[in-house]
């Protein structure tokens, strides 16, 4: 790879090559240029170049294909026809005749996974089968976006055996991260992306010492401050005011049993924090408080003081929630601009069907500005980066300032400054008592001493208060 004299809005590289026995990290903020960078390596973008020499052929593992995979599948869902949801294509039907034996399907945790349909997979287990896919179709250059996004411990360290075995068996792997964290230990040299420019590149040790500087110059998008709500009461009544209650609760997937004997009281500022392995029920438990997953029907759970399956409007139970998902991210296809994604947090729909107000336009310009983001109000949302996708739907959680803040994985794909901010901002909720959040992570570095009470699906023993 060769490049030199490269020219883009959002970038100008003077010098960038890579060796065949070399494998690469990026480093990057969310406005550095990486996104760009990437869709230029994955020959998306062609930009203006004295020299531009990339992998013939890659395997480009990225949000973007699996958001591609993810729609043709809801095109061709059968659902409508069916006594049972369809789970779309079998995982295994992506993977080249033979596969299932492969020892690299076994090292990814994979196998129980590919029987089960792609809409049925983790925003994680996705990732992991494209990969597969492109290793076992013989590729010999990957380009890889943000690969340990949404992953538990346990499957950071199965993609990362595998990337590394993968670096060493004479295929050249190049990455691309926003948190310095999730540099991997196993790469060879290190580049670090900062205004568009390659500030830094070589050996990853000797590059490694600039990264504190580089972040120290950074600014993260997501500014809001709770000062600028001293006009907005408090939540209403106190903190004995029952806002999610499900007891002995149980959820399972198929015959998988994903949890049970669950006891789970949230009441007005008792911030929750719930966290497990990829698999153990937290999205599930999620989606049984928003509605969103028939099991609420069949558990003893209330929800701001309403048995769930009494006759209640779950549209009236959502006007008091604001929620960001994986799969909220997923299926919000609908056309508009930015500035309408995060209007329609008002009104709880995918798409802006309802004429707002000039109160709520300003207030949606004003997150918009929040969030970094108000030169793009009038661009459609769905060519923003993923990270800045993220950012506008938080926005759209945040915009009505719900009594229960729901969040899965909201730093997804969000850089070291973006996560601090949105947890900054957070605490300040918090403190304030504008809302009570809960939060579904799998990040150490997310812990903050806010959340009050701590779910650990998955592990043995009951639920414990946060330390």
């Amino acid at each position: 790879m060769q490049i030199c004299n490269l020219s883009h809005p959002s970038l100008q590289i003077a010098d960038f090559s890579t060796l065949s026995d070399q494998s690469w990290c990026i480093y990057g903020g969310n406005d550095s240029g990486i996104d760009e960078f990437f869709a230029i390596l994955a020959g998306e973008i062609t930009p203006a170049a004295e020299i531009l020499i990339l992998p013939e052929a890659p395997g480009i593992i990225s949000f973007k294909i699996q958001q591609d995979i993810y729609e043709n599948e809801l095109r061709i869902d059968d659902s409508d026809f069916l006594d049972h949801p369809d789970p779309g294509t079998p995982a295994i039907a992506f993977l080249p005749p033979g596969s299932a034996q492969s020892p690299l399907v076994a090292a990814m945790a994979m196998t129980a996974s590919l029987n089960e349909g792609y809409r049925q997979l983790s925003s994680g287990q996705s990732r992991k089968l494209i990969l597969l896919r492109e290793i076992l179709n013989g590729a010999r250059h990957l380009i890889v976006q943000n690969p340990y996004d949404g992953l538990d411990q346990a499957g950071c360290l199965e993609l990362d055996r595998a990337l590394a075995a993968l670096a060493r068996h004479q295929v050249q792997v190049l990455v691309t991260v926003n948190n310095r964290e999730d540099i991997p230990f196993w790469c060879s040299h290190l580049a670090i992306l900062h205004q568009g420019r390659i500030v830094a590149q070589g050996g990853r040790e000797t590059v490694m010492d600039r990264i504190a500087t580089v972040r120290s110059a950074a600014k993260g998008a997501f500014q809001p401050v709770v000062d600028t709500f001293a006009a907005t009461p408090a939540l209403p009544g106190n903190e004995d005011e029952e806002l999610v209650n499900l007891k002995d609760g149980y959820a399972c997937y198929g015959q998988h049993l994903l949890f049970e004997h669950l006891n789970l009281r949230i009441d007005t500022g008792c911030h929750t924090l719930v966290t497990g392995p990829n698999g153990s029920g937290k999205s599930t438990l999620l989606q049984m408080i928003t509605g969103d997953n028939p099991k609420c029907y069949a558990n003893d759970l209330r929800i701001f003081g309403i048995r769930r399956g009494s006759g209640e409007s779950i549209w009236e139970l959502k006007r008091d929630m604001g929620i960001v998902s994986p799969d909220l991210h997923r299926n919000y296809r609908a056309p508009g601009t930015t500035r309408q994604v995060v209007l329609s947090g008002l009104f709880d729909s995918i798409g802006l069907y309802r004429r707002p107000t000039g109160i709520q336009e300003r207030r949606a310009m004003q997150w918009l500005e929040w969030i970094g983001l108000a030169g793009r109000a009038g661009q459609p949302f769905r060519r923003l980066s993923f990270a800045e996708q993220r950012l506008v739907l938080i926005a759209r959680a945040l915009i009505k300032l719900p009594r229960l803040l729901i969040l899965d994985e909201p730093t997804q794909g969000l850089d070291n400054h973006n996560r601090a901010g949105l947890l900054d901002f957070l605490e300040q909720i918090a403190a304030n008592r504008i809302s009570t959040v809960l939060y579904v992570s799998h990040r150490q570095d997310e812990y903050r001493p806010f959340f009050r009470r701590h779910i650990r699906l998955g592990a043995a023993g009951p639920p414990a208060p946060m330390s």
